[in-house]
């Protein structure tokens, strides 16, 4: 088969569902369609026989027409390698969609799903891209977490992904120090510490005190006091994350302020990003331009 792995209809406009009454095999569909006419926009064609499926692209010598004599039939596969699944909760436009429909039903080689609107589409091979993905907790689920799987739900451009969440626990991370009064960066994570806790955008009297922030957390204490906090538990999933050449990696860091940061296969994009950010950093990560 010549079309490669997590390979999509791009619009699904392009796949015609068919009813046939014929045998579904490889010679007599190419006979019946070679000596028929479809329409311009038509690339693939579905069949369908009772519970069996088959799949073929289609080519026309011209599209000028509103529909044209087919001059190609490629024979995708059938029955035994194409599975036709409903799911009418599923938007077919979308590919990580399409390839959870594909996992969950034995990942066949071609996975038809009817979904959204009774709309069909197809996968090849469902094989999604893993995307770790680092982030703080609390709050959870984690604010970068929520925006990649909308990323993901919106973009119809995006490969198949699977989202693989490492999570840093902030009362973890604490926990390695048996000093009794934290210094966090705010209150709105809601981390419920032993001992005293205060907060660094609340500016509060100095005290001997652990912090447990970033960099930018140090640069505020230097503002605010004009020394290092007496000890520190680091915060920061980009220091906290070794590189990984081979595995592609999404995180966040408050020194980025605006944009992202791409260093191979790591994405870094801003504390407080937005969501046309992070959907930018899966496009980089997965080599969509």
């Amino acid at each position: 088969m010549s079309l490669p792995d997590n390979f999509i209809c791009r619009p699904y406009r392009g796949v015609s569902v068919q009813h046939w009454t014929e045998p579904l095999e490889e010679g007599p569909v190419k006979e019946v369609l070679l000596s028929r006419e479809g329409y311009r926009r038509t690339e693939f064609i579905v069949l369908r026989r009772d519970d069996a499926a088959a799949l073929v692209r289609i080519d026309f010598a011209a599209r000028e027409a509103l529909f044209n004599p087919i001059t190609s039939v490629q024979w995708l596969a059938g029955p035994d390698d194409c599975a036709y699944v409903v799911r009418p909760d599923v938007d077919t436009a979308n590919a990580t969609a399409l390839a959870e429909v594909a996992l969950s039903a034995g990942s066949p080689t071609i996975c038809v799903v009817e979904g959204l609107y009774q709309h069909v589409n197809f996968i090849i091979r469902a094989c999604p891209l893993e995307v770790r993905l680092i982030d703080v907790v609390p709050p959870g689920p984690p604010r970068l977490l929520d925006l990649a799987r909308q990323a993901i739900t919106i973009d119809e451009d995006l490969p198949p992904v699977r989202l693989v969440p490492e999570l840093l626990d902030v009362r973890t991370l604490a926990s390695g120090t048996d000093e009794g009064h934290f210094l966090l960066p705010c209150q709105g994570a809601g981390v419920d510490l032993p001992g005293t806790v205060d907060y660094l955008d609340q500016r509060p009297a100095r005290g001997d005190w652990t912090l447990v922030g970033c960099e930018r957390s140090r640069q505020l204490h230097r503002w605010f006091y004009g020394d290092e906090p007496d000890r520190q538990v680091e915060l920061c999933p980009d220091r906290l994350t070794p590189a990984d050449v081979g595995t592609r990696t999404l995180l966040r860091c408050c020194l980025l302020e605006r944009g992202i940061r791409v260093e191979g296969q790591r994405a870094v994009v801003p504390w407080g990003t937005n969501l046309s950010e992070v959907q930018s950093a899966l496009r980089a990560l997965t080599g969509i331009v």
